[in-house]
């Protein structure tokens, strides 16, 4: 298209050239983000004959491109450097528009991926910096370790379901005051462990079920002694507790990945990935070690991306695979396999969680599979089913290489 009389083209959409420049530095504003000014109201400022949506495409009118660059070049032509300046500047505005597009593009897919437990994560760490918040951790958790050991420990805590409450199953109870009873029973077990193998260095690894949530089922909030947000504040507390008790005695790693029961959303599919307690408990516990009033070194969180569902480490020599396991196949030794096969890795320890009951099967080549028990213990409905599995954790000590101790911590 070739324009002959530029003053007769804008004409026609009821501007003047003034109008004309101001309604390109609106819309230009607009689409910077440097204004709020939608399409009707640009058009009633300026009454422009055209309908808002033919504004907004823009792409056959004189607010196009292609306008836009032939206005340039008639406004500033003159022989020389100002034909160029002019074809530079368009250019450069391209770019800026490029940019800021990707830009836009970026700050969208952040927003589809934005879950609010980050959000919660982050506004209580600032509320706390703002406010003063200490913690108090032993002294002695400040202290260096010289590790002359050639064993470590792995602690796996899973399925704590805080918050559930068991009132009398056959004998087994459960609630916030057991759970910390049973949490006492665990450190003094692992504390012998630590001095029968001169232990100095241990990773807990958390494969998730950390809180029982409120919604997941129907009748749930019956069997609930808090709520959601009070149980997620009760298990940064004891899963705290827990770990400056190991870290009087040696150096901690502390790293954890959701379960089913740790979602925000009581739907599944409704859910959005990663949006769960876990992540709010372990920003959490890294905030802890920062606003010690004596800085606990010898704890160290484990920061990762809060729609991980696997945890994958070396230990002592041995590559660890440990994720929650509610989707799990129900063949143990297809499941490493599966595993290695996937990952392209070959795994010597699998460690899952989920099934409320402790199994170790072997594996070739010294290799193992685990599946750990909970800290409620049997319930109506696992009974129902024939299991009447006792409260457990599980302990693994590891050789330089090999593993050498998988224990099933008995907790009642």
């Amino acid at each position: 298209m070739t324009i002959i009389n530029f003053e007769e083209e804008i004409a026609k959409y009821g501007l003047t050239i003034e109008q004309y420049e101001n309604c390109l530095e609106d819309i230009c504003n607009k689409m910077l983000g440097l204004s709020d000014l939608n399409w009707e109201k640009i058009i009633d400022k300026y009454t422009i004959r055209c309908h808002p949506d033919t504004l907004r495409k823009a792409s056959e009118t004189i607010f196009g491109g292609f306008f836009i660059t032939e206005y340039l070049k008639l406004k500033n032509y003159s022989p020389g450097t100002q034909l160029e300046m002019a074809k530079e500047l368009v250019g450069e505005q391209f770019l800026l528009k490029k940019q800021l597009q990707d830009e836009k593009n970026s700050i969208s897919k952040f927003k589809r991926e934005f879950v609010k437990s980050i959000s919660i994560a982050e506004e209580l760490c600032e509320l706390q910096v703002q406010n003063g918040f200490t913690v108090n951790v032993p002294e002695v958790c400040n202290m260096p370790i010289v590790n002359d050991s050639q064993y470590e420990m792995i602690v796996h805590i899973t399925d704590w379901h805080i918050g559930y409450v068991i009132h009398d199953c056959k004998g087994n109870k459960f609630n916030w005051k057991i759970a910390n009873e049973r949490v006492d029973i665990l450190i003094a077990a692992v504390y012998r462990y630590i001095d029968l193998y001169n232990i100095k260095k241990i990773y807990v690894i958390n494969t998730g079920d950390t809180i029982e949530h409120l919604a997941m089922r129907k009748n749930q909030s019956q069997f609930c002694e808090f709520k959601q947000s009070e149980q997620i504040n009760h298990a940064i507390e004891i899963i705290f507790r827990f770990l400056c008790a190991l870290c009087e005695k040696c150096e901690v790693e502390y790293d954890s990945v959701y379960g089913n029961h740790d979602r925000m959303n009581g739907d599944a599919s409704a859910n959005q990935d990663g949006d769960n307690a876990d992540t709010i408990i372990r920003e959490q516990l890294y905030n802890y070690t920062i606003l010690a009033k004596e800085k606990c070194s010898r704890l160290t969180v484990i920061q990762r991306e809060h729609t991980d569902k696997e945890i994958v480490k070396e230990i002592n020599g041995i590559l660890v695979k440990a994720k929650h396991g509610d989707k799990a196949l129900k063949d143990d030794k297809l499941q490493l396999k599966s595993d290695m096969s996937v990952d392209g890795m070959f795994y010597d320890l699998l460690l899952k969680g989920h099934e409320h009951n402790f199994r170790c099967v072997s594996e070739n080549r010294g290799r193992y599979i685990v599946s750990t028990g909970c800290i409620s213990g049997f319930n109506d409905y696992s009974v129902a089913f024939g299991c009447a599995t006792n409260s457990s954790q599980t302990m693994v000590i590891v050789d330089e290489g090999r593993i050498e101790l998988i224990k099933d911590i008995q907790l009642q």
